[in-house]
């Protein structure tokens, strides 16, 4: 059973998702695989010690959860073996302040190594997603 669900995984990875080494520098650092659009994007990316598996979510203009949350904010999730953790990120403060309180379960040299591949890597991706919508 395994084997079966591995391969239509493979098989829906190579129809959906743009990668392998997409956006990869010499040491193999960078966004390996993505999927998505200015909406919800996924991403790979990979560090020299890590590698987040991480969802954006743009959330609507007048989304109100315990506080106010619209179009300075991203959804950040991150997928840890069968579970999702994260939150929203106002882009209006200090990212990785932000990181820290969102992905407080990580270690901090975890969070400052995600912090380092968003803000080389997935940063500009993502804004080149929204500059094309």
């Amino acid at each position: 059973m395994l084997n079966k669900e591995q391969e239509i995984q493979k098989i829906l990875r190579g129809k959906f998702v743009d990668g392998p080494k997409l956006l990869m520098d010499e040491n193999s650092t960078g966004i390996n695989n993505f999927s998505g659009n200015n909406k919800s994007a996924y991403y790979e990316l990979y560090g020299p010690s890590s590698i987040f598996r991480l969802i954006i979510m743009e959330p609507s203009d007048n989304l109100y959860t315990n506080q106010f949350v619209g179009k300075n904010h991203l959804l950040f999730l991150l997928i840890e073996e069968e579970q999702v953790k994260g939150g929203f990120v106002s882009l209006k403060q200090n990212i990785l302040s932000e990181f820290i309180k969102t992905f407080s379960h990580l270690r901090e040299e975890q969070v400052e190594e995600l912090y380092l591949l968003w803000d080389r890597y997935g940063s500009n991706h993502y804004h080149n997603l929204i500059a094309a919508d």
